[in-house]
């Protein structure tokens, strides 16, 4: 198996009654790209995502991670292997800060059971814990906020709080479903540049599904386009938005990165 490639998917398939959302999709990402997955809607984009992370069961096909065969694994196992996925309406808990929220993707030796009581066990890791996760909030530029309840945040800081998140806990790999959707168009570049950095610096891969294409695509490096339930065209932004296949059958006219 390619060691260039974190992520491998084969033969993926789901079905909805007599609906095929995912009809024998395959796909490879490359360790450290930052790729879309794009098309119409209804075109079975966000089911891909689940049936990757193991949101969703599948009817068929595989999926590799890092090396390792993630196919009949839950979504809670994949995370754990550094797989992790944010969604169209950010899943935060509003009542927390944005500090504890950040928090919430470690493991918390403090409340077991066995530990509590043994307070040097886990004082210096909760420490270290608080500590690293102020660096990740500098990270997404939410330090500032630490304090600040979740549920006050912006729409397009609450989505950065998600790759906190994800940050937080040591993922690998970083599915976004639409990380800019709602967000004014001047915030949509703060995000997707940021992204970047974070990508760079971190060595990590990101997925992103989205589509507002006018932006997103002057960030990403690799584009797959799905329509139908298949991935019908994929490669470097610039040629597969100017395929025939897919002028014809997503964006019905010529279209020219700006």
């Amino acid at each position: 198996m390619d060691s260039n490639i974190i992520l491998r998917a084969r033969n993926l398939t789901k079905k909805f009654g007599t609906l095929i959302a995912v009809n024998d999709v395959s796909m490879e990402v490359k360790k450290g790209a930052f790729a879309i997955l794009f098309g119409p809607n209804g075109a079975g984009k966000t089911t891909l995502i689940n049936l990757i992370t193991g949101y969703l069961k599948k009817d068929r096909g595989e999926v590799w991670f890092d090396g390792k065969d993630i196919t009949k694994l839950s979504a809670a196992e994949t995370f754990r292997l550094g797989l992790a996925r944010s969604f169209q309406i950010p899943k935060i808990f509003p009542r927390l800060t944005v500090l504890e929220n950040i928090l919430m993707a470690t493991k918390n030796l403090g409340e077991s059971f066995i530990k509590a009581p043994i307070k040097f066990s886990w004082k210096n890791v909760e420490k270290e814990h608080v500590e690293r996760a102020f660096k990740v909030l500098e990270t997404i530029g939410l330090d500032d906020q630490w304090d600040k309840l979740a549920g006050e945040l912006s729409g397009g800081d609450i989505k950065l709080l998600e790759v906190g998140r994800a940050l937080m806990s040591n993922a690998k790999m970083l599915l976004m479903d639409e990380p800019i959707a709602g967000v004014n168009p001047a915030f949509s570049h703060v995000i997707l540049e940021r992204l970047r950095k974070i990508k760079e610096a971190r060595d990590l891969t990101i997925l992103i599904v989205e589509h507002r294409l006018d932006i997103a695509l002057k960030y990403v490096d690799y584009a797959y386009v799905m329509v139908d339930g298949r991935i019908i065209s994929e490669g470097g932004p610039n040629e597969v938005i100017k395929a025939p296949e897919v002028v014809e059958s997503y964006l019905g006219e010529k279209y020219y990165l700006g």
